[in-house]
């Protein structure tokens, strides 16, 4: 009986052997990968010199796991198996990346040089990056050079905090310039201003009149130590606008051009005329008044909306009705605005040798408006030439001049301060577009535009700058600058008489608008002069100790500005097709003579 037993006992014996083992085996790697996730990634961060880096920033890549090093430059990551990759990063430095095997990371970070030695221009010079005390923002050539826009504001939309950029009053009418401010509002007052002070290439001047391809860098100083330099005009802030200069080397011919459709993206929705209507009679009653649409009027304009009759309003005597008895169904905002095209294109050319570069280069602008009726349009044209000069190793000259000019050629009526949009936004969608014999009635100011005579503006400006440096000693430099700035402007407005047309298909002369009698007629010539001189002499000298960098700047600015405005008048134009003072026979009017020497 016990010989039966015992090799049935070894068998069963040998055969749960295997199983324990094995169930033991699993239990102890689970055991050890347990350890080692819960043994944290630690390690030290310093710099070529062996300084600790305080503040660096350690993240697992690719997730959000991460901290920051501590005092001593030491950090801790939890939850971090062998084999993660460490990503490790700190302002001034290049960015590295580390393989973690369990052991504590020792992190050497170097030098960005190309961060530490970028140079920004504040005040009356440049100062590297790394050493800027102040609120300055920069932006570069890259980021306007990917914005096919027409003006230097519209570029610079959203691409520095604190620089809120915004439509003026007159939206997107051609010639408006956006509404710049540095962090929100500065002034509530009436007729003040909070505008920054503008600087092109060390002269006030107007941005958007440049040519967004010639521009380098532009600096924006954000802070009150903007006004140290720059005295009370810099009170909101500084922008200064530096523009491209030739570099050594072969010429190179740079060529581009794009092609724009733009138009309003968000009109307002308007009622119908029989819900404009509704509402009104309703409001109407509301107050305690009769109705303003009657019955006969309501009908009327279903049976226009349903294709029922053509004809948009009826008699009212002699002439039509163009308010609450017409039956019209108009978008306002769909009749007054289009899309349009425009176009533009630039070329330059730069080059040099080590002594001396250059840079010249072209621009042409033709922008059409988004006025459906009177035909706006504005062209540009900008030459720039620039060259820069080393005598010797003590001297240095360059030289800048730039001429700008613009036309811009618009219907009278949209240059009257705002006036269409005003109407256009009260305009009720019953009153009609044309009369039943196809003439344009009065409430669409569509006469104002197509025949009230046009506002036409020729500006010219003109800058020279010359600057001589000097460089007596190392780190030691000299300037010496002169700048003049010439704006000459004409506008020539004149004023035609309009018509609407009776029942009976005959003209009858209308008011232009409510300051103008029936018939009026006038030509007007506006002409503008500016002339801004100005000259700047001062010094700098930098020191390096160490890791201290101290400049030193000392110096003198003058500016002179002589402005004189004429404008005269004539009415009683005898012909539209020649709308001249010398073609008027009206008195002479001086409506605005002004000088400031």
């Amino acid at each position: 009986m016990l010989k039966t037993i015992r090799p049935v006992s070894m068998l069963l014996l040998l055969a749960g052997l295997p199983t324990s083992l094995t169930h033991a085996g699993i239990t102890h790697r689970d055991a050890v990968e347990q350890i080692q996730q819960n043994n944290p990634c630690t390690g030290i961060v310093k710099d070529a010199s062996g300084e600790t880096i305080i503040g660096a920033s350690v993240v697992v890549k690719g997730t959000t796991n991460g901290t920051i090093t501590d005092l001593n430059g030491e950090f801790s990551l939890s939850n971090i198996t062998p084999g993660t990759t460490i990503q490790i990063s700190y302002i001034g430095y290049k960015d590295i990346e580390m393989v973690w095997n369990g052991s504590p990371l020792n992190v050497i970070l170097q030098e960005d040089t190309k961060v530490l030695d970028e140079v920004v221009v504040v005040g009356f010079g440049t100062q590297k990056k790394i050493n800027l005390t102040g609120a300055v923002s920069t932006v570069d050539t890259k980021v306007l050079e990917s914005r096919p826009v027409s003006q230097v504001g519209q570029a610079l939309q959203g691409t520095v905090p604190g620089l809120n950029l915004s439509a003026s009053d007159l939206g997107g009418q051609l010639g408006q310039s956006m509404s710049v401010n540095i962090r929100g509002t500065g002034t509530i007052g009436t007729g003040s201003s909070a505008s920054p002070l503008v600087l092109i290439d060390g002269i006030e001047g107007n941005m958007n009149n440049l040519n967004p391809d010639d521009i380098e860098n532009i600096s924006v100083l954000k802070d009150a130590a903007s006004s140290s330099i720059y005295g009370s005009r810099a009170a909101f802030g500084v922008i200064l606008i530096t523009t491209k200069k030739g570099k050594a080397g072969k010429m190179q011919v740079n060529y581009n051009n794009n092609f724009r459709y733009s138009g309003p993206t968000n009109l307002p929705e308007r009622l119908d005329s029989y819900s404009f209507a509704n509402y009104f009679n309703e409001m109407s009653v509301n107050q305690g008044n009769q109705i303003i649409f009657t019955e006969e009027t309501m009908q009327r304009i279903q049976d226009y909306m349903a294709g029922k009759i053509t004809d948009t309003t009826v008699p009212n005597g002699t002439n039509w009705h163009f308010h609450e008895k017409a039956n019209d169904n108009v978008d306002w905002y769909k009749v007054h605005f289009k899309w349009a095209w425009s176009n533009e294109h630039n070329i330059s050319l730069n080059g040099g040798t080590e002594k001396l570069q250059y840079y010249v280069s072209g621009n042409y602008l033709n922008q059409n408006g988004n006025l459906r009726y009177g035909n706006d349009n504005l062209k540009r044209y900008n030459f720039t030439a620039k060259v820069n000069t080393q005598i010797n190793k003590y001297i240095d000259f360059n030289i800048n001049t730039k001429f700008i000019r613009f036309d811009l050629d618009n219907p009278l009526y949209s240059d009257m301060g705002g006036l269409l949009y005003h109407d256009i936004a009260r305009m009720w969608p019953m009153m009609p577009f044309k009369d039943p014999n196809g003439h344009y009635m009065r409430n669409g100011k569509l006469a104002q535009l197509t025949e009230g005579g046009r506002a036409k503006t020729h500006n010219d400006n003109i800058y020279l700058q010359g600057q001589l440096v000097l460089h007596p000693l190392k780190n030691w430099n000299i300037y010496v600058e002169g700048g003049m700035r010439i704006i000459n402007e004409n506008q020539q407005t004149n004023l035609n008489a309009i018509y609407e047309y009776n029942i009976d298909n005959q003209p009858v002369t209308m008011a232009f608008a409510g300051d103008y009698s029936p018939g009026a007629t006038f030509a007007r010539s506006s002409f503008s002069n500016t002339n801004f001189y100005t000259t700047s002499i001062y010094t700098d000298y930098t020191l390096d100790l160490n890791k201290h960098n101290l400049k030193f700047m000392a110096g003198m600015n003058t500016e002179e500005n002589k402005y004189r405005d004429l404008s005269v008048q004539r009415d009683n134009v005898i012909t539209s097709s020649i709308p001249e003072i010398s073609a008027s026979v009206g008195e002479d009017k001086i409506n605005n003579a002004y000088v400031y020497d």
